[in-house]
């Protein structure tokens, strides 16, 4: 396991922690990939299925998020895989701007990489009308009317999976996807996968392999 020093992005400072060479053996996790039952999840705007994530490895996800950040203990809430299928095409208009996955400041979310280039990692952006690059409570109402002045401003986001290109958002920073590498950051902040190189046909082999996670403090 080789932890990269931490990456503080934007102008609020958004911790972003990655792990190389993460799990012990990540082959064997590829492996429970062709054995699970993967689904849709009601009212889950992900962009594809998911299926659980194999026994043991919210604890071993805990230990490292432990070894890597020893200030808090994290404990999984959820932890599954993800693979992204939907074609942009049909992507709702939310589903095309960067999201947040909570807008508790406690949790932080988590992304495992099981599978190659030329599949891309995760963009974090700063939303431009509100300066926001993180969404906490006391932010979700003004981030709301911000979304409705951009509609107003750029009019629907284009039918695409968001990138640097998105109306009304500016890159603040970057994870390259690689085998086996492992990323957190801070589960309200603005992100979104960089899918536009995500193989939607052809063999199960050729997708964007995932394991994701929430971690709550």
């Amino acid at each position: 396991m080789i932890a990269h020093p931490v990456r503080l992005m934007g102008q609020e400072a958004v911790p972003l922690y990655v792990i190389d060479a993460a799990h012990p053996q990540p082959e064997t996790l590829q492996t429970a990939i062709a054995t699970q039952p993967f689904q849709r999840d009601a009212g889950d705007y992900y962009p594809g299925v998911r299926a659980p994530a194999p026994a043991g490895y919210a604890a071993w996800l805990e230990q490292v998020a432990l070894a890597t950040d020893a200030t808090r203990k994290l404990t999984v809430v959820r932890a599954t895989f993800a693979i992204a299928i939907d074609d942009p095409a049909g992507l709702a208009p939310i589903q095309r701007i960067p999201h947040f996955d909570t807008t508790d400041p406690k949790m932080m979310a988590a992304v495992h990489y099981l599978c190659e280039p030329p599949h891309c990692g995760t963009g974090f952006y700063r939303h431009r009308g509100t300066g926001y690059e993180r969404i906490d409570a006391s932010r979700a109402s003004a981030w709301r009317q911000g979304l409705t002045r951009d509609r107003n401003l750029y009019g629907l986001p284009e039918a695409q999976y968001p990138d640097e290109r998105t109306a009304g958002f500016d890159r603040i920073g970057h994870a390259d996807l690689r085998f086996n590498r492992l990323i957190l950051y801070p589960a309200n902040c603005l992100h979104a996968g960089d899918l536009g190189a995500t193989a939607r046909d052809g063999p199960m082999r050729s997708q964007r392999w995932t394991l994701t996670a929430l971690l709550q403090a």
